[in-house]
């Protein structure tokens, strides 16, 4: 009688395992349909923060992942998620084993204070903020160093064309006395398109009054791929301490996700 219970309570256990192992398969397999185009296949980071660093920027607990995902959040290129509970569930599982098989990172190698003098030497505040000091013209710096990797803010540096947000895609409208204006596209529909231009000022026409609008293929910051090695470690230095509070905007765009 004692062994058959021995051996039911083993079974038992072997079958909540294997169910644990498809959970955390089925949280991989929406993750990587769904996640990791921004967030890289191993939670690394890209165009979305980095997930398997140990810390998430907007809370690790079920319930702070659950929100992130299905509201998504204000001001950022993270959309909101329509999932049904339980597959919700098995991706908040997954998440967390990409943070505990974390290893920690090592400091990004070169001197912060020197960093902070190129960023300000290269004009980079005319087109990129830092809390309340800077343009909205490119992406929001607060907390790079916090939600991107140091390969990824480096390539989009030296090769900005490489990835380029859909928010931050540029256009350029010539306009009918044969003026182009450039800047990043807001929004665009079948009568019109808005533009913020450098100066950030917000900018619409109607296509039917412009001669052209074209879709520009190229990222609209420049590349530093010339900058002088150690200026670029430096920077790099200096954009991986910047790990502050993020001034969220407002408006969640849908995502359009894999399942």
């Amino acid at each position: 009688m004692r062994i058959a219970r021995t051996a039911a309570l083993l079974f038992c256990s072997s079958l909540a395992w294997s169910q644990t192992d498809a959970d955390l398969a089925d949280g991989k397999a929406t993750f990587r349909s769904n996640c990791a185009f921004c967030h890289g296949l191993t939670g690394g980071g890209g165009r979305g923060p980095i997930l398997n660093s140990g810390r998430l920027l907007h809370g690790s607990t079920d319930q702070d992942i659950k929100n992130v995902v299905t509201n998504g959040v204000p001001g950022t290129s993270m959309p909101a998620f329509e999932f049904e509970k339980d597959e919700l569930t098995r991706l908040v599982a997954y998440l967390h084993t990409l943070s505990r098989s974390a290893a920690k990172a090592a400091p990004v190698a070169g001197d912060p204070v020197e960093g902070r003098r190129v960023y300000e030497r290269c004009g980079c505040s005319m087109c990129h903020h830092i809390g309340m000091e800077g343009s909205v013209y490119g992406p929001e710096l607060t907390r790079v160093g916090a939600g991107r990797s140091p390969e990824y803010i480096r390539e989009s540096i030296v090769n900005p064309s490489a990835d380029i947000p859909e928010e931050y895609a540029g256009v350029t409208v010539v306009t009918r006395d044969g003026k182009r204006i450039t800047g990043v596209r807001i929004n665009e529909d079948t009568f019109t398109v808005q533009l913020r231009d450098p100066s950030q000022n917000f900018r619409m026409f109607q296509k039917d009054e412009v001669q052209q609008v074209i879709p520009a293929t190229t990222s609209l910051m420049p590349s530093y791929d010339s900058l002088e090695k150690n200026a670029l470690q430096n920077l790099l230095a200096y954009l991986d301490t910047l790990r502050g509070d993020l001034n969220a905007g407002a408006g969640v765009k849908k995502a359009q996700g894999i399942r």
